[in-house]
């Protein structure tokens, strides 16, 4: 689905819509003389939209009524490599620094939108901007431009704009952008057309949501973090005053000038790039629980990136840890998490749970801040390390290089020491020391026949359709890419895993007393109740997850229930 994903447009489009939005949001901030957002833009001139109101000398359009002249906009032209316009792009300005000619105008609009006329939010474009939206509309028609090729976006009040345009929209320039594209960044406003407009943003961003759709009120004033259709609602932007428990123990305000550090439009930019690029994002949705860290270079290699719970409510479902490409430390709670290290030295650590860490380029070390021997590992032969706990949660890892155990130490144990084991293909080194790692049989890329030979074995299937064997018990099953088919016919309390594009799988034997772990399966997360995934199909049970499915086979859905089923 996606983090962003806009109008169920998928993942892929909603990538696009933000890409282009997010370039077109930036480039209403850019100085004089910096590059276009991309390829295929170009401004559109006020000449060619025949446009009579003000316009800067770089191409600029400012607020046409008195008491919007701070206003601005910029329209731009998407152009195919044969030069025909395909698409239509208005990015609104938001509040300007000290570097811009009129900051206290801009203030003084943020102000009014909040405790001013009645509705001043809400007509904000067309007092602002209503003769050069009308000619936009007209210019667009006449190039054989539609409104559904047409992208409005801005950050902060240009984000008010954004919603301000969409709610307008049916009523107003002959209704032509009522079907145009929507995309704010940090605006205090949400718009009522549904989901006509996305509103993405930090909720430790105190501008983000401050009104209740286009209304101030006291709680506007405080985490004003109460759910909103249109937006993104969990997304924190983990920076220096984020992390700080001193500049945290004054609460969380619009009017606490510490705050606004989560605000600025080119921390959004570098902050979400990331979110849309990781390895997880198909596996987000709208509501999603995602950390991502803007810290400052220097803070990096000492503070540990984590769902802190501050200046928002409370998190449920899985938690998305983003990091940087320099060396970061990334803390999982006890819940399910998914940490991406991406490029630099990074260092992990979990306190339980369901998770999968990547830790992508550089030396990576999972610190397990606990003793070896409460924990067991497996190697699938194909680069995942699967590191499970005392309590029976697992961690799926990759590019991991080392890790860190906990060892009691000193006189009766008082104190501790941290042993560093190097992860090697036949186990964990220390010196010349080797810890062994659980007996399993791996596939390939092929179809194999795999059967266990001992209790705790771990049957990887990798690629390919497998057929997995197993008359023991606490086996663990992981069929891997391919449509497999498992049998288990031993003592029970097995573990079947799936992960990823896990294919079309069968499991013979199932018991009450075996668990079905669902791991970055796209679509396991939308909700946790194994019943929204359970039909019954003749005498078996089908899970659809995702695009994939399981088949329990001579198991019907009154033979299961909630505690053998996790979705991650």
């Amino acid at each position: 689905m996606g983090l962003f994903d806009y109008k169920n447009a998928g993942s892929g489009a909603g990538k696009a819509f933000y890409s282009d939005a997010i370039a077109l949001t930036l480039y209403a901030y850019t100085p004089t003389g910096q590059p276009l957002p991309a390829t295929g833009w170009a401004p559109i001139t006020a000449k060619a939209l025949g446009y009579q109101g003000k316009v800067g000398a770089q191409g600029t359009f400012y607020g046409e009524k008195d008491g919007y002249a701070s206003a601005e906009a910029e329209v731009l032209g998407k152009y195919d490599a044969a030069g025909k316009l395909i698409g239509i792009g208005v990015a609104f300005r938001g509040t300007g620094g000290l570097g811009y000619s009129d900051t206290f105008g801009d203030m003084k609009n943020n102000l009014l939108a909040a405790i001013g006329p009645v509705d001043y939010a809400k007509n904000y474009t067309k007092n602002a901007f209503d003769n050069l939206l009308k000619d936009v509309a007209a210019f667009a028609i006449a190039h054989g431009v539609n409104a559904k090729d047409v992208l409005i976006s801005g950050h902060s009040l240009g984000g008010l704009g954004v919603n301000s345009l969409a709610e307008l929209s049916s009523s107003n320039w002959g209704g032509f952008f009522k079907d145009a594209n929507y995309i704010a960044f940090a605006s205090p406003t949400q718009s009522s057309t549904g989901n006509n407009v996305l509103n993405i943003g930090y909720e430790n961003d105190p501008v983000f949501r401050a009104l209740d759709g286009t209304t101030f009120s006291s709680g506007s004033l405080g985490k004003h973090d109460g759910h909103q259709e249109s937006a993104t609602n969990n997304i924190v932007n983990f920076n220096d005053q984020y992390a700080s428990t001193a500049q945290n123990l004054v609460p969380f305000s619009i009017i606490n000038p510490l705050n606004w550090s989560a605000h600025g439009s080119l921390g959004y930019a570098d902050g979400l790039n990331r979110v849309i690029d990781s390895r997880f994002y198909d596996l987000t949705s709208k509501d999603s629980t995602v950390i991502v860290s803007n810290l400052e270079v220097a803070s990096r290699s000492k503070t540990w990136v984590e769902d802190l719970g501050r200046s928002g409510e409370p998190h449920t479902g899985s938690t998305f840890i983003i990091g940087t490409d320099s060396d970061d430390l990334l803390k999982g709670g006890a819940g399910n998490d998914f940490l991406e290290g991406r490029d630099g030295n990074d260092r992990f650590r979990d306190d339980g749970g369901f998770n999968i860490l990547l830790g992508g380029k550089g030396s990576n070390v999972f610190e397990l801040q606990k003793p070896l021997q409460n924990f067991s590992f497996a190697n699938d032969g194909d680069g995942t390390l699967y590191v499970r706990d005392a309590y029976g949660g697992i961690s799926m890892t990759r590019d991991i290089g080392a890790l860190v155990s906990k060892e009691s130490s000193g006189w009766w144990g008082m104190t501790s020491k941290e042993i560093t084991y190097s992860v090697t293909a036949n186990g964990l080194q220390n010196g010349g020391e080797m810890t062994q790692y659980n007996h399993s049989l791996n596939g390939d890329a092929y179809g194999n026949t795999l059967v266990a030979t001992l209790d705790g074995d771990w049957l990887f299937g990798n690629a390919g359709n497998d057929v997995l064997r197993s008359d023991k018990s606490h086996v663990t099953f992981v069929g891997g890419a391919g449509n497999d088919v498992m049998h288990a016919t031993g003592g029970g309390n097995n573990t079947f895993l799936f992960s990823g594009a896990f294919g079309f799988d069968a499991i013979n034997g199932y018991q009450g007393s075996d668990k079905l772990v669902f791991m970055g399966v796209q679509g396991a997360g939308q909700g946790y109740d194994y019943k929204q995934h359970a039909s019954q199909s003749g005498h078996d049970t089908l899970l659809k997850v995702g695009d994939f499915a399981v088949t329990l086979v001579g198991v019907g859905l009154d033979n299961l229930s909630a505690s053998s089923f996790t979705f991650a």
